[in-house]
This record gives structure tokens, sequence and C-alpha cells, in this order.
């Protein structure tokens, strides 16, 4: 069976973002997005992804191909990450004016003394999962007493956070090392694997096994994910300030759109800005019908996308604090949603 990893990234674990990669060499090679090019009245700003160009990237995709940033007078190139690509380095060089990135990774990066500030949530909840057979189905913490359960080396200190959030002892069931192929599950191999809401679960789907997935966040490990990172100098600096706002505005209008269009959405990365990595359109739709479980709560309805309420700021802060990753609330930043949303 072949891996998912293709086509869907993992969330880098709470381990792997203390080690820093070549962080600029990927951002130097990517390349605009169609139509972001040019410049208008608040000049050119580049919005640097995480990962490749698929379907977790669909609103900037709309934004661009809608044109809400051309409206606003700002062009944004759309850089394409990837698993050796550092987000913030990037965002801290002034390559990127914005960046999308993995939460834990952008607070040891602030804890580090990057000039950085967290200023909104794509993902509201936290995406990791374990994930079991519906037909044979782990459905609290407790239920992993006398299983085994499949978990790569880079996501055991997550995993390991999860356990003690839920005071479950690891000594009452199995860890066995996993690779990215979930075959063990099928099989039944193995009664679980912790995976990515979004990747793992579909890739089972269409291989025809139906999953049951435990959210994390559902059983004491809140996360916010996707996070938009921006130097806080540029936040004192008035063109640069315009530019973040007309770009987070063109993001929460693009999102809305693809929330509202999965298909459209899935088309989008396939067929244009993800079209060299022939992706899997099948996959693409599965994944952005997930994202949009991660994506849309009831915060986002009551105050808007990319909403970071005090307790969802606390219980990241908490959650990472478990997993050996110090953070603040400090490094979380409302004003710039604050001022895209303003009656």
């Amino acid at each position: 069976m072949k891996s998912p990893r293709g086509t869907r990234r993992r969330t880098l674990s709470l381990t792997a973002i203390l080690v820093a990669g070549a962080a600029l060499l990927s951002a130097c090679a990517s390349t605009p997005a169609a139509g972001g090019t040019g410049s208008g009245g608040l000049g050119t700003a580049a919005l640097q992804f995480v990962f490749i160009k698929n379907v977790q990237f669909a609103g900037s995709y709309f934004a661009d191909k809608n044109g809400y940033w051309k409206k606003q007078g700002l062009a944004v190139d759309l850089m394409s990450g990837g698993p050796n690509l550092t987000v913030e380095p990037v965002v801290s060089s002034g390559k990127a004016l914005v960046g999308i990135t993995h939460t834990a990774q952008a607070v040891q990066a602030i804890n580090k003394g990057a000039d950085l500030e967290i200023i909104g949530a794509g993902f509201q909840k936290n995406p990791f999962v374990l994930i079991s057979r519906a037909a044979a189905p782990i459905k609290t913490p407790q239920d992993l007493a006398g299983k085994k359960i499949g978990v790569q080396a880079l996501d055991l200190p997550v995993f390991t956070a999860f356990l003690k959030a839920n005071k479950i002892d690891k000594s009452t069931f199995t860890i066995v090392p996993l690779q990215a192929d979930p075959t063990p599950l099928v099989t039944g191999e193995l009664d679980g694997i912790m995976g990515f809401y979004s990747n793992e679960p579909n890739f089972l789907r269409i291989k025809g096994v139906e999953p049951y997935t435990l959210l994390f966040d559902d059983f004491g490990y809140p996360l916010m994910e996707e996070s938009y990172i921006v130097k806080k100098s540029s936040l004192q600096d008035k063109t640069k300030r315009a530019q973040i706002v007309a770009l987070m505005k063109g993001e929460s209008k693009g999102w809305s759109d693809a929330l509202a269009n999965v298909n459209g959405a899935a088309d989008l990365a396939v067929n244009t800005y993800g079209k060299d990595l022939k992706l899997s359109r099948a996959q693409q739709v599965l994944a952005m019908k997930s994202e949009v479980d991660l994506v849309q709560t009831p915060d986002t309805t009551a105050h808007g996308l990319f909403w970071m309420s005090d307790k969802l700021i606390n219980g990241t802060v908490s959650s990472l604090k478990l997993g050996g990753v110090p953070a603040k609330a400090s490094m979380f930043s409302r004003t710039i949603l604050d001022e895209i949303y303003k009656k």
C-alpha cells in the first residue's frame, strides 16, 4: 500500500521543531502562484506556506483567483513550502510578510528570540487523531488498555503529552514503531495508529477501510494549528501593517469560498496551483471535507475565521507545555483579526 505522505503533510512533532532545517533553501526555490504577480496601491507581499501547494491552502487559491487581494491593491506571491522548509526564518528575514506554520514551531522560534507574533489560526482544533477501524473502534483514551498502537518516532512526544493529559499509563498498552504506511492497521496487525485528521483516515477510506477517529482535541489536548505569523516590527510599520490587514482580509474571504465549495477547492489544488504535483482529486476532496471540521467552529461563526479565543489560546499554551514547549499567551495577538472584523 502506497504511503499517503505524497499528498498530505503531517504536522511536525514537538521534537522535530527543536531542530532547524535549511530554512531558506526551499523559499528561494518557491514560485509565485498563478495571478500573483504585478503590484497595486499596497505593492507586493509574499505568503509562505508550510507545505506543498495542496488543498490545505485552498483559501489562498480562492483569494488569488477571485481577486480579493487585487481589489485591495495588493499583489500576493504564494510561496510553496515542503518538508525541508522552516517558515519562521523566511518571515523573520523579510522574504515573506506572512507565514503559515506549526504553532509549536512558531513558539519555539519566539522563545529563541525571533521577532514574531501569532496573529491567527487556520485550524481551530488539534488535527492529531488516534485512528482505529470502525469495526473495532477505540473511542476513548481509556480504551487503549491492552491494545497495540502504532506511533511514528517523531510523533511520540505529542502522543506522550496526550497520554499525560488524560492520565493514561503507557504500561497498560503497547506502543509499536510505525512508518508512514498505515497498512498494519488495515491488516489488523495494529489496533490503532496516531495520525492527522485529514490525512491517514481519508487514505484508508480510499482503500475501502472505514476508520474511526479519536480527535485529540476532544480529550484534553486542544491545539490551534496552521498558525499565521508575522514580524512584530511589521505590525508597527504603517505600510506593512496595511499589507498584513489586506492579506488576511483576502485570506478570510478566500477561505469562506473554500468552505462553501469543497469540490472547487480540490479542483484549484489539483488543476492549477498544485498541477505539477499530480495530486489525487479524490484524496484532495476528502482532505478538504475534513478541513472544514477543523477550520469552521462556533467561535469562527461568531467572530470570523482564524479567530483565537482566550479559551483556545490558553488551551494551546497548556497543551504545548505538556509537550515540553513553553508558551505564553502574550505570543498570540488578535489585533489584526479585530481590525479585519471591526464593525
